[in-house]
Parts: C-alpha cells; sequence; structure tokens
C-alpha cells in the first residue's frame, strides 16, 4: 500500500458544530485511504487558524512530506481545511509540481497530482478564493456582532481577572473568589505607599495564585490596574463603552490608582516600615519627613532635603513626634454631651436625606426610560429604512451620551449611604473615645488614627499643622463646647448638617 499523510483542522468550535470536528474528518479520512489502498502512516489533527502567519503544524506536515520522499499522499478533508489564503495554496503545488506529492480531499473524492491540467489547478484556485471570500465574510459578520454587543454594554471577549464569562447568559459575572484580591489591588495601590511588586508580594501572601499554583506576575497585575473595566467600562475597537457588568471599584479609586501609576502620586516606598512614613510634610521646602534608622537602635524622622538642605529642623526621635501628633488628636475629640446632641440632629437628617434620595432615583429611572424608548424608536426607523445613516449615527450618539450620563446620575445617587445615621453615630462615638485611643496605640496603629483623621500634616518648627478629612475639620473648626450650640434645649440646627456633609 502507498503510505500517506492526514491532516484534518478545525479553527472554532463553531466550526465542530456545523460538522467540521476533527473526528468527523478523520473517519471520512480513513474511510477515503481505505477505498484508494492508502497507508496512514502520520497524522495532524489540529485547532487552529487557516490566516495565521505561521500555521505550525501545516508547516510541520509539510516538512515531514518534503523530508520523506517514500510518502506520495496527503489526505484533506475539503479545500478550505487545507487552507484559506493563497501563500499556503502556494506551498502545497509546490509539493505537487516539485515533491511529486498527490493531494486528496477525502469529502469530495478528488485529487490533484502533477499530471492535473490548468483545468484542476483553475478550480482549485477558485475553490481557495471561496474559501478566502467565506472566511473574510465570518470575520466581517463577527466583527459587527461584536461591536453590537459591546454597544449595548457587553463585554464581547474573554472575562478578565476577576470576572468570569457566564455560559448560560454569556455575559460577565462577578467572580467571588478573586473578586477581593482586584478590590484589596486598586486599594493598596490608590494609597501610593506600594510598588506594583510589593502589590503583587502581598497578594500572594494573602492567597491569590494563578491557576499554575505562581504569584500574579508584574506585567498581569499592572495590566489589571489599568483596565478600565473594573470600574463599569470597556474600550472595545477604540470607543469606550458603559458596561453592562457590576463594578469592582469606584471611578475615584481607578483614578487614584492611575495617578500613582503615571508618576503623578509621589509617596515615598521604603522597604523598611517607618510608621509616620508618608504622613507629614515639610512646613519651609514642602518635602516629605521620612523615618531613618541609627546605630540599629534609634528613630528619628527629618526632612529629605529633596530640595536641598536647610536649617530650621532637625532630627525628631520617633517617641518625640508621637507625643507632638496627640495635640491634632485631641482637638477633634468631643465629649459625651456634644456627641449625644450631633446624634439627635443625624437622626432628623436621615429620615430627609432617604426620602430625597428615593425620589431623586425615581426622577432619574423615569429620564432613563424615556431615553431607552427614544434609542428603540431609533433602531426601528433605521430597520424600516425611514432614516438617513448619518441621522441616525447623529442622534444614536446623541441619546448614549444621555443614557451614560443619567446612569452615572442613578449611581452618584445610590452612592449616598443610606446609612449615614448609624455610620454617623459610629464615626462620633470614635470621636468621643479619639485621644484615649491614640495615647493607648503603638506606633502603628497611632499611624492608622493619624491617617484616619487627616490627609496630610505639616511640620513647622515644633507645631505640626494638620489638614483635616471629613467630619473632622468640622470639629477642629468648631473648637469647645460652647461654640456647638447655644443652648442645652435647643434643636440641632445647620452645625449638625456640616458635620456630616
Amino acid at each position: 500500500m502507498n503510505s500517506a499523510l492526514l491532516y484534518v483542522r478545525v479553527s472554532s468550535k463553531e466550526q465542530e458544530r456545523e460538522g467540521y470536528s476533527l473526528d468527523a474528518q478523520e473517519k471520512l479520512g480513513d474511510e477515503y485511504a481505505r477505498r484508494n489502498s492508502l497507508n496512514i502512516i502520520k497524522r495532524w489533527k489540529v485547532s487552529e487558524s487557516a490566516w495565521k502567519d505561521e500555521r505550525d503544524a501545516f508547516n510541520e506536515m509539510l516538512d515531514y512530506a518534503k523530508r520523506h520522499e517514500d510518502v506520495k499522499h496527503i489526505i484533506f478533508d475539503v479545500t478550505d481545511r487545507m487552507t484559506r489564503n493563497d501563500m499556503d495554496k502556494i506551498k502545497i503545488w509546490s509539493l505537487v509540481k516539485y515533491h511529486d506529492k498527490t493531494i486528496h480531499f477525502s469529502r469530495s473524492n478528488k485529487k490533484i497530482d502533477k499530471n492535473s491540467g490548468s483545468e484542476d489547478e483553475f478550480m482549485l484556485d477558485i475553490e481557495v478564493a471561496v474559501a478566502k471570500k467565506m472566511s473574510n465574510d465570518i470575520s466581517r459578520k463577527s466583527k459587527m456582532g461584536m461591536q453590537e454587543k459591546a454597544e449595548q454594554g457587553f463585554y464581547p471577549s474573554r472575562a478578565p481577572f476577576g470576572y468570569y464569562n457566564n455560559p448560560v447568559t454569556r455575559l460577565l459575572d462577578v467572580d467571588k473568589k478573586n473578586t477581593p484580591y482586584v478590590q484589596r489591588a486598586f486599594s493598596l495601590m490608590a494609597s501610593g505607599s506600594y510598588s506594583v511588586k510589593m502589590l503583587a508580594n502581598i497578594l500572594y501572601e494573602e492567597g491569590l495564585r494563578t491557576a499554575q499554583g505562581n504569584r500574579l506576575n508584574k506585567g498581569t497585575l499592572w495590566h489589571i490596574l489599568k483596565n478600565p473595566i473594573y470600574y463599569g467600562v470597556f474600550t472595545w475597537d477604540g470607543s469606550m463603552h458603559q458596561g453592562s457588568h457590576t463594578a469592582l471599584i469606584s471611578k475615584d479609586v481607578f483614578d487614584k490608582v492611575q495617578s500613582v501609576l503615571n508618576g503623578k502620586a509621589h509617596n515615598h516606598i521604603s522597604k523598611r516600615n517607618f510608621s509616620f512614613n508618608n504622613l507629614i510634610t515639610c512646613g519651609i521646602c514642602d518635602c516629605k519627613i521620612l523615618g531613618e534608622r541609627k546605630k540599629n537602635r534609634y528613630t528619628y524622622y527629618h526632612c529629605t532635603f529633596s530640595k536641598g538642605r536647610h536649617n530650621g529642623i532637625g532630627y525628631i526621635p520617633e517617641d518625640r513626634l508621637a507625643s507632638m501628633f496627640e495635640e491634632p488628636i485631641k482637638k477633634i475629640t468631643l465629649s459625651s454631651d456634644i456627641v449625644d446632641w450631633l446624634k439627635e440632629g443625624l437622626r432628623e437628617r436621615s429620615r430627609s436625606t432617604v426620602e430625597s434620595q428615593e425620589t431623586r432615583l425615581n426622577a432619574l429611572r423615569t429620564q432613563e426610560e424615556r431615553i431607552t424608548t427614544r434609542l428603540s424608536r431609533l433602531f426601528d426607523l433605521k430597520l424600516d429604512g425611514d432614516m438617513d445613516k448619518d441621522v441616525f449615527k447623529a442622534k444614536e450618539q446623541e441619546y448614549k451620551g444621555q443614557l451614560f450620563e443619567v446612569r452615572a446620575q442613578k449611581e452618584s445617587v445610590k452612592a449616598i449611604n443610606q446609612n449615614f445615621y448609624e455610620d454617623g453615630c459610629k464615626t462620633l462615638e470614635l470621636a468621643n473615645r479619639l485621644y484615649s485611643l491614640y495615647v493607648k496605640a503603638n506606633y502603628e496603629d497611632k499611624a492608622k488614627i493619624l491617617k484616619f483623621v487627616a490627609s496630610n500634616y505639616t511640620l513647622n518648627d515644633v507645631t505640626l499643622y494638620p489638614v483635616y478629612r471629613k467630619p473632622f475639620n468640622f470639629m477642629a473648626e468648631k473648637g469647645g463646647r460652647l461654640s456647638w450650640y447655644p443652648h442645652r434645649d435647643s434643636n440641632p440646627g445647620p452645625e449638625t448638617e456640616n458635620l456630616i456633609s
């Protein structure tokens, strides 16, 4: 029997469902070989696109055929399983003309060899051209389908880390196992105190593993941190689309991370953990005040002198610096009677806020439905041929822009904390115990308290000037008890609203 090679190929799962499965092609090839007294000595069953610049399995088969002169026959299923491009067609003709190979097509029961006439070569050219045209049409329709899917807010590709492709709905669903790691990564990077390498190590220590059980590499982590899909939007074909999937982080957090990655945030990152690093700036030159270890025993803080050395601020021992922070903490520690009075104000404000939030949401829902209806009517007019293409495109962009804005407003309103009464009470209770908590805490916990109440501290001479966060800025401004309210029996007024705004 004559020796032969068998090459069967699919390029997608869809092709297997259309009758091009590898097993089906192989079965036809075996039957063809038996009928024609061919002995298949080597076979290739591959999933490989016929449009790749370098088809590894195809080229391997060609090389094998050239090296084994005794193998004179190669069996394919049909022409488009062999090739869909002119370059590979030329390679096949080279085998036929210069290596005396015979090409067989098991499904159509045809063959081509060096004795084939010009009509056979012409028909093969036509079949390859048709296969090429069909492939182009499939590619174009696929791109159109993915573009349409993207415009409707559905991510048309493989799910990024933290999500998975739902096989039933074909939508992005939240991967509950890995979502906490994504949120943790953005939270840590937004602080400006970590490099991507440090972040990868922290996430690995906290349990994050790749499918192979390794740590996430820096490149992968970098792409995660740069991907806007995590705050609800994605880019497809050069355009930004509002996604229908659940966002894992806020846009504010994403923007902070981009500032850090782009080098706009200049927090000091140190291998040694000094508790009060990234808290204080120098009042003379606005540089960071950082820790330094002396004699492997003592920790001192001083200006980095990044803009040149200057006089006026020396080295401050860590215990002395911790004591200097007590005054800013004491300034925002509230007495018990003020806390009780402010809680009453929070209760009243809570009722009115929940009502106004629901009213605003209902109005935005109505507006969203109105715009969605307009979009639907617009598509109907396009399908009926009653609208110019350019007019349709302009109105479509207008309505989608309005829809994007309304949905953003909805998310903003939803973000208003309906539990702010409970959260506000917790903050007030914390403010009541703030000074005692700070005094008892170790240096690391002291730093956490300091970061919680203020975004920065400026050191002038021996005095610290904090930039308090809300609502601690209001507490610091109001000062003592008499400035909070005029009389013990007075109703809570605008001061309470300022506190929680």
